[in-house]
C-alpha cells in the first residue's frame, strides 16, 4: 500500500473517530490498520500516524 493511500485511511478513521487527535491514538490506529489491511506494515503506520496527528494538533 503506497503512503498516499495509507495517510487517506489514517485521516478517515480520525475523522470518523469523533475525538480530537492526539498522541494516544496511534496504538489504536494500529490496530484498526492491521484489523483492515492484514500485510501492513506496523511500524510504517506508526510513523505515518503520529506525522498526521502532529500535524492536526499543531
Amino acid at each position: 500500500m503506497s503512503d498516499i493511500t495509507m495517510k487517506k485511511e489514517i485521516r478517515g478513521v480520525i475523522r470518523n473517530s469523533g475525538f480530537e487527535a492526539n498522541p494516544k491514538m496511534v496504538c489504536s490506529i494500529v490496530k484498526i490498520m492491521n484489523m483492515k489491511y492484514s500485510d501492513v506494515d506496523n511500524k510504517r503506520v506508526v510513523c505515518l500516524a503520529n506525522e498526521i496527528i502532529n500535524e492536526q494538533v499543531v
